[in-house]
Parts: C-alpha cells; structure tokens; sequence
C-alpha cells in the first residue's frame, strides 16, 4: 500500500504535467483535447480526468496558475515607486504580462472580464491607493476601491488592445495618471 503523502505528491506532479502540456500545445499553436494534453503530459485519460473535468477546467487552472505567479511580483515591484512611476510602470508590466501570455488568453472561453475575475476576484491595487492617498501622493475624490475597479477596467481594454505594446502601454499610463488626479 502506497503512502497517502506519496500519492499526493504523484498527484501534484500529474495535475503540474498536465498544465505544462497545456502551455505547450498552446504555445505551439495546437488546440486542446484530453486526448492530446494525457499523450503530452505522458499520462493516460483515466489520470487526466482525476485532475480536470475537460480543457475549459485546465485552461482555468493555468490561467490561475500564471496569475498567482505573475500578481504578486507585479504588484511587488510598485509598492515602493511614486504614484506616477508605479502607473507607468504597471501600463508596462500588464502589456508585457499580456504579450508573453497571449496564447492563453485568446484561447480562452471567457470573456477577458469574466476571465479577470475567475482569477483575481478582489481588487489588489486598492491597498495600493489607500498608501498612496495615505502619502499624500493620491487625491482624487474618488475612493480607493472606485479608482482600483476603473483601473481594473483600464489594463483589461489595454491586455485586449491589438496594437503594438508600447503606444498601448503609454496610452494606458496617461489614462491612468488622469484618473487620479
């Protein structure tokens, strides 16, 4: 009989193998089918399906997975900026996040809204302007939660925008910048 901590660990490795399958085949351009994602994780259907009920349930939980990855250290590298420099340099972090994890969003079958709140349903940057405003640095009449839940909206149209990243990452910036002031 196989230990219980065994079996969990096998099973993290199973569920982690079927993400990276996922990433792959998206990378490569390649839909998703349990069939494909088992072969590449080199595990059958049957384990597939202990982990996920179908490739919606994956594409769900890689998405969480970046975002869990990729938020903290966003959020993180502004926490020490000046209000203006930490809105330039969020417009430039989200384009950036957006680019390198394209094949992921467009292969979802959310919407970009429904898709942000399935994997961040709170409002992080709130914390943020409540630190700003304590500073002085923020003044905007609007409240901390308004401004965070407009600047949520700002970076979904900017991670949906098709230009290049860097007119999108300014555009993003300035639009911010004027919200709060």
């Amino acid at each position: 009989m196989s230990r219980p901590e065994a079996q969990r660990a096998d099973g993290r490795r199973s569920r982690e193998a079927i993400l990276e399958a996922a990433e792959r085949l998206l990378l490569a351009g390649e839909g998703l089918s349990v069939s494909g994602l088992a072969r590449e994780a080199g595990l059958t259907r049957a384990t597939f399906y202990r982990h996920f009920s179908g490739t919606e349930a994956v594409l769900d939980a890689l998405t969480r997975s970046i975002a869990d990855t990729v938020l903290p250290q966003l959020l993180d590298g502004l926490a020490d900026l000046p209000l203006y420099d930490a809105l330039d340099r969020l417009a430039q972090e989200v384009v950036a996040v957006a680019e390198a994890y394209r094949h992921v969003l467009v292969s979802q079958p959310h919407s970009i809204e429904d898709l942000a709140r399935l994997v961040v349903p709170d409002e992080p940057i709130a914390s943020f302007l409540a630190d700003r405003r304590a500073a002085g640095e923020l003044v905007s009449d609007l409240s901390d939660e308004w401004l965070a839940r407009c600047v949520r909206a700002l970076c979904l149209v900017a991670i949906t925008d098709g230009r290049t990243g860097n007119v999108v990452a300014g555009e993003l910036a300035g639009a911010m910048q004027r919200l709060m002031r």
